[in-house]
C-alpha cells in the first residue's frame, strides 16, 4: 500500500502521503521512487510545530541518524523553502538545533554546518544556533537537526503536550 501511495504522487493522482506505517519503509520506497531534487542527498522528516509567535519547521525528525555539515545546510534549504511556501514566512529565519547558542558550542558537524550558512552566498537568513527551549519560543522559523535530535524532541513536546492533554 506505501508502493502504491507514492506512485500515485508520482503520476499527479495524490498529493501526498500520510502513513501509520513503517517510517523507514515509506522513506525508502519515497527515495527510490520520487527522487530527491538535485542537489538535495537525503530526504527529511518535517513537521510544524506551534509556538509562541506562530509555527515553526523544524527538519530531521528521525529520517538521517548521521547527518554530515552539508546535508543540515541542505535540510536548512529546504526548511526555508518550506516555510516560504507553506507557511507563508516572508523571510523566514534558521538555527541549528545545538548544546549552546555560542559559537564554539557543539560539534564539528554542527560547526562546519553554521560556517557554511553563515559565509555561503545563499538566500538564507542564518539567525546561528539555537537550544531546545527556542524551539517553542518561536525564535526562529526553522529549526534544523539530525534525526536523532529531531526525533527525541518531537517526542518529548507530544510525551509534554499529552502529559498537558490528559
Amino acid at each position: 500500500s506505501m508502493r502504491l501511495a507514492i506512485d500515485a504522487v508520482k503520476t499527479g493522482d495524490a498529493d501526498g502521503i500520510v502513513s501509520a506505517g513503517n517510517t523507514g519503509a515509506m522513506m525508502a520506497f519515497a527515495k527510490l521512487s520520487l527522487r530527491t531534487l538535485p542537489g538535495i542527498n537525503r530526504p527529511a522528516m518535517v513537521s510544524v510545530f506551534p509556538t509562541e509567535r506562530s509555527e515553526c519547521v523544524m527538519l530531521d525528525l528521525g529520517a538521517n541518524i548521521d547527518c554530515d555539515s552539508v546535508t543540515l545546510v541542505q535540510f536548512a534549504m529546504m526548511g526555508e523553502v518550506f516555510a516560504r511556501n507553506v507557511l507563508g514566512v516572508h523571510e523566514p529565519t534558521v538555527g541549528l538545533l545545538n548544546i549552546g547558542t555560542e559559537e564554539l558550542k557543539g560539534n564539528e558537524t554542527i560547526r562546519q554546518a553554521a560556517a557554511i550558512l553563515r559565509d555561503a552566498d545563499l538566500p538564507i537568513k542564518f539567525h546561528g544556533f539555537i537550544e531546545g527551549n527556542d524551539i517553542a519560543a518561536g525564535t526562529v522559523d526553522v529549526v534544523v537537526t539530525d534525526g536523532v535530535a529531531g526525533n527525541v524532541a518531537l517526542k518529548t513536546a507530544e510525551g509534554v503536550a499529552k502529559l498537558y492533554i490528559e
